[in-house]
């Protein structure tokens, strides 16, 4: 546990933190301790971060953000659940990971947020920000990567790839919906906790979130039209496949004819000469050479 007050920074923990504002950060197993240092009486029933859930409630005297950003690789034991308490003095930042340590780094860095809560907690939504846009960027790499493969003539097939992106996407937009009713919910300022400006700080974040959930559904409707790039592909390949068999059935079905003629168990006076065979096998030599001079300008194959 580490407590940010304006003239210092306590390591250590103090039996009483003196009036003022701060800003305290914990690791989940410190939670307890650190919110009745801050002296909030916890109300019951909260649904916990751990939970998996962006949630806001707005009790008698406090506000509590319960932040669970997951880990849009896929590893879930890399997601990073976080809670806040905020009063009008203080701040309880309880969690751990990358957007946590941030946070802890800023803070240690900056001593003027000491004395403003509020205004740490508009960092924490921004570093929120950062870490959930940057994965649009890797999925639009993807999507770029996946356009250029199917413009080729018979691409692989990458129909595992495109769902594991729409869900990608779609897992991103869940985060942006949740984010965006936490920050409307927020907006309300049921305990007056927030002034004109910083509410209007909360809007452009949530303006900006609006932005970003426009732009992962625009990516999603981009791997769309690429997925019916591939499905198109795929079938001008199947057609030239069947063109193929169908040219082939085209030139010998009527070998298949002059075959069944002389396989007939009847007299045919043509079969004494002697040149028949020969003359049989010259002229469909001919027809095979004449259809296949025939496809090829038409471009068959």
């Amino acid at each position: 546990m580490i407590v940010f007050q304006e003239d210092r920074i306590s390591k250590a923990i103090p039996g009483r933190l003196p009036d003022g504002p701060a800003i305290i950060m914990a690791a989940p197993q410190e939670s307890g301790q650190a919110v009745a240092l801050a002296g909030i009486v916890v109300v019951p029933g909260f649904p916990g971060a751990e939970e998996q859930s962006i949630h806001f409630e707005s009790r008698e005297d406090y506000d509590y953000l319960s932040l669970y950003l997951p880990d849009f690789s896929g590893a879930e034991d890399d997601a990073e659940p976080l809670e806040c308490y905020l009063t009008r003095e203080r701040l309880v930042v309880i969690g751990g990971g990358e957007v946590f340590g941030r946070l802890h780094r800023s803070l240690e860095t900056d001593s003027s947020i000491h004395r403003n809560p509020v205004q740490a907690l508009a960092l924490l939504f921004n570093l929120i920000l950062v870490e959930v846009a940057q994965p649009l960027e890797t999925v639009d790499d993807a999507i770029d990567s996946l356009e250029e493969k199917a413009a080729r003539r018979k691409p692989e097939d990458h129909a595992s790839e495109i769902i594991a992106l729409r869900k990608h996407l779609a897992a991103i937009k869940h985060c942006f919906d949740a984010l965006y009713d936490l920050l409307e919910e927020l907006e309300e300022n049921r305990n007056n906790l927030f002034t004109k400006n910083q509410l209007q700080l909360f809007r452009a974040y949530k303006n900006k979130i609006n932005r970003l959930a426009n732009r992962t559904l625009n990516l999603r409707e981009h791997l769309t039209q690429v997925r019916e790039a591939f499905q198109n592909q795929l079938d001008i390949s199947l057609n030239d496949t069947m063109r193929f068999f169908t040219v082939i059935t085209a030139i010998f079905l009527p070998l298949t004819l002059i075959v069944g003629w002389y396989g007939m168990n009847l007299r045919m006076p043509e079969l004494e000469s002697a040149i028949t065979y020969p003359v049989i096998i010259g002229v469909s030599l001919g027809f095979i050479a004449i259809s296949l001079f025939f496809c090829k300008k038409k471009g068959w194959f």
